[in-house]
């Protein structure tokens, strides 16, 4: 049973509909991605807690967070959610901050180029191209690539574009909440949408199309999860009973059974990037993965 705080999150974002006016579809979909696309940047309190620099790739700010006076644990290339359509929000930067601070990770967090503006075969080919320097600036060391919601999507379609390309892979991957379908067809998201406080099958369905372009939304670079699994490194995954994006977890978990699928019943979308009891698990548990996969 979810923890009161995560049930009254939940309650709370459903009867304010906050999140799911931003992913409503419809006509004032754009309107609503073009007032919150100039996103919150790290706080200054993060400032405090991690060593935090900034670059840039190709025109796009990267950001790197970094723990304080001791070498990192792990080094992790994160890529946000948001539909495709948002920036990364102040729950990804309080996330990713307090995974360095307290478990020591090194993070870094390009900010990719977002539809409508663009679409995902320009998104992914920059997105590999970014691999492909990070790969070259880590040289020999071992790293983990994950990401939440549509960076989940994008960490698994990289992964598979890397593969496919003979490119080194990260020792493993995390896929928090991911969307891997751009098509919210499966019966069940119909049966989960009156739970879901942030998500609604109108607002993927039309993020999904603006992602997808000119592409089929079944190409594997917009729904990874028709792609080929088949040589990936370990990954571990994270879905919540009350997301629609549950029923992807649960076909990925099908599809490739050595997947460790962790799935709350009652939890939220993005649940493990908050700061609920079951989140700080689950952030626990993120990090007791990683540790062995680059030891």
């Amino acid at each position: 049973m979810p923890s009161f705080a995560a049930s009254f999150a939940g309650f709370a974002l459903r009867t304010t509909g906050y999140y799911r006016r931003m992913f409503s579809g419809g006509p004032q979909f754009e309107k609503n991605i073009a007032k919150v696309r100039s996103g919150p940047l790290p706080s200054p309190k993060a400032h405090a807690e991690v060593d935090i620099r900034h670059s840039e790739f190709q025109g796009r700010p990267v950001w790197h967070l970094a723990p304080k006076g001791r070498a990192p644990s792990v080094h992790i290339l994160f890529w946000h959610g948001g539909g495709y359509v948002y920036p990364a929000t102040d729950i990804h930067w309080k996330f990713l901050s307090r995974m360095s601070a307290q478990h020591g990770w090194s993070v870094t967090a390009p900010l990719y180029p977002l539809a409508p503006e663009n679409t995902a075969a320009h998104i992914t080919n920059w997105a590999m191209d970014y691999y492909t320097g990070y790969l070259a600036e880590m040289g020999e060391k071992a790293f983990v690539m994950g990401g939440d919601s549509a960076g989940g999507g994008l960490t698994a379609a990289l992964a598979h574009m890397a593969r496919d390309t003979g490119q080194a892979l990260p020792a493993s991957l995390l896929l928090i909440c991911p969307w891997l379908n751009l098509d919210p067809a499966h019966p069940d998201q119909l049966k989960t949408e009156p739970r879901d406080g942030i998500l609604t099958i109108s607002g993927i369905s039309a993020g999904g199309m603006l992602y997808a372009g000119d592409l089929p939304r079944d190409d594997p670079r917009c729904s990874p999860i028709f792609g080929n699994w088949d040589g990936l490194p370990p990954i571990l995954a994270f879905a919540g009973g009350d997301d629609i994006l549950v029923t992807d977890s649960r076909a990925l978990k099908a599809k490739l059974p050595s997947v460790e699928l962790i799935e709350h019943a009652g939890m939220l979308h993005d649940w493990p990037i908050f700061s609920f009891r079951e989140s700080r698990k689950a952030q626990a548990k993120m990090a007791n993965f990683v540790a062995p996969a680059v030891t």
